[in-house]
């Protein structure tokens, strides 16, 4: 053996632990980069339900409608096992969307749960001075 073939032992080794590492980062950032933009997708479709239902005609069923609506427009396969809840009080409307994010990692299966809320637009009489 010259020593030449002794200084080159285990760099196959080597290069795959190098290779292998790499491309667990890669995966990761594609990881990451799926679940923020189902956060992001169910952040807009949840504001697009709370500005449909808190109109002065707006219903619970209409900001539901605008939710689904989005959520088909922005991302349709983004969430799986996606569920809209909406809530409309006489003050408030809170919408909450909830699904599951793409998975390019195996046994990984990323919860996205995104609420928002904004005030029900409605008449409030002015307040009358008594002397």
């Amino acid at each position: 053996m010259t020593a030449r073939q002794r200084d080159e032992r285990g760099s196959i080794a080597a290069s795959v632990v190098i290779s292998a590492t790499m491309f667990l980062f890669v995966m990761a950032i594609i990881q990451v980069a799926l679940v923020l933009h189902a956060r992001n997708v169910a952040e807009g479709a949840a504001q697009e339900g709370v500005t449909t239902a808190a109109a002065f005609d707006g219903t619970e069923g209409s900001g539901h409608a605008s939710a689904t609506q989005a959520l088909n427009t922005l991302g349709p396969a983004t969430l799986t096992n996606r569920t809209v809840d909406v809530e409309r009080t006489p003050t408030t409307v809170t919408v909450t969307v909830t699904g599951t994010a793409l998975s390019f990692i195996p046994g990984i299966s990323p919860k996205i749960v995104e609420t928002s809320t904004g005030p029900v637009e409605r008449y409030v009489p002015p307040e009358v001075d008594t002397p």
